[in-house]
């Protein structure tokens, strides 16, 4: 065993996988860097469709202190251009200033110095995709609605600064609506059922697939290797070509039982929702599987026992890059570019597209 030790190549597997873990802490603890990482990429709309001038105030403040340094704002027409931009996906979310807003803040501001107590706050509308999963929802959500409210107490300092300047008295049953004279109402333009894990489903799809195109690809050559070697003691042992084919075969019986066994857990037992019939998503998912064990399979061929080493950095970065669990737009230029390459990102767009539209 001293002999062992002693002997260089013993020490190899141990620096090289060390270094890998290494270039690997590298490659993703990026992602996780901060909020504020690459937010200047993250598509937000805002349509300014009021009739008065109070809107388009609102639009000039937005442009002056974001001046597309925070967020990639893009305006639209109007609510229904917004909304099936989102639809398409083209946008996280949008800020809709409706044709009344300045109408009904005229009359928040009357009804305040009136003294009068049935007031309504002016409404901001919120249109939020989440279809594109819980983190990118989470960032429209909260940016779209510290905009609305960083409006209405704006407002509302001006009203109390107006009515400290006249010296009038307020209505004990109009406090709430000082404070808050903008009501921001959220909806949710795919209109989801519940049950589809918060966007969250095709990511878990697309994450699925590829560990079983990875461990496929390895486990079934790894075990057909021994089922030969007993078979070359019996005088029957197979070429390399009918190893490689046979290997294939069987990888498309796995991932033909796998996608059999991903619909029956997804829709059969936790019963999510789809808009598609259940037989494309079935073929979509086997495709799916089959191009990620043809991938890794494909790697090992290649490179031998060096596969197994890059096999895991590619599972990982087409996972974090499918735009699946993290925003594309958040995420490192890196990753980006592997999302275009890798087949991952292109899997969880497709499950998306057949479970929610």
């Amino acid at each position: 065993m001293n002999q062992l030790f002693k002997l260089s190549s013993s020490w190899f597997p141990i620096w090289l996988i060390s270094l890998l873990m290494l270039v690997m802490v590298f490659v993703y603890l990026p992602i996780f860097k901060g909020a504020k990482q690459n937010m200047s990429d993250v598509p937000l709309i805002i349509v300014n469709e009021d009739k008065g001038k109070i809107g388009d105030a609102i639009l000039l403040n937005l442009i002056e202190k974001q001046n597309g340094n925070s967020f990639k704002w893009k305006v639209d027409e109007n609510r229904e251009d917004a909304f099936n931009n989102i639809r398409n996906n083209k946008a996280y979310g949008a800020l809709i200033i409706p044709s009344d807003y300045s109408k009904n803040l005229g009359e928040v501001h009357d009804t305040l110095l009136s003294g009068l107590t049935n007031g309504q706050p002016a409404d901001l509308e919120v249109l939020l995709n989440e279809g594109i999963g819980q983190t990118a929802t989470m960032i429209a959500s909260n940016t779209l609605q510290t905009v609305a409210l960083s409006t209405s107490k704006e407002i509302s300092s001006q009203f109390k600064e107006e009515l400290l300047q006249k010296g009038m008295s307020l209505a004990p049953e109009n406090a709430s609506l000082l404070d808050n004279p903008v009501k921001i109402v959220s909806t949710n333009v795919l209109g989801l059922p519940v049950n589809l894990n918060k966007g969250m489903t095709p990511f878990v799809m697309a994450l699925i697939s590829s560990i079983t195109g990875m461990l496929g690809a390895n486990m079934i050559h790894g075990y057909l290797l021994r089922s030969n070697g007993t078979l070359k003691k019996r005088g029957s042992a197979l070429s390399e070509s009918e190893v490689l084919t046979s290997e294939i075969i069987f990888g498309f019986i796995l991932t033909f039982c796998v996608s059999i066994f991903i619909q029956l857990g997804v829709f059969g037992i936790f019963g999510s929702a789809h808009a598609s019939s259940i037989w494309a998503i079935f073929l979509f998912t086997f495709f799916s599987c089959t191009t990620m064990f043809l991938l890794f399979k494909t790697i090992a061929v290649f490179l031998g026992g060096w596969g197994m080493l890059v096999m895991f950095p590619v599972n990982f970065m087409g996972i974090f890059s499918s735009g699946g669990a993290f925003p594309l737009s958040t995420l490192p230029i890196v990753h980006r570019l592997f999302s275009n390459i890798l087949p991952t990102r292109y899997i969880v767009d497709g499950i998306r597209a057949l479970l929610l539209l």
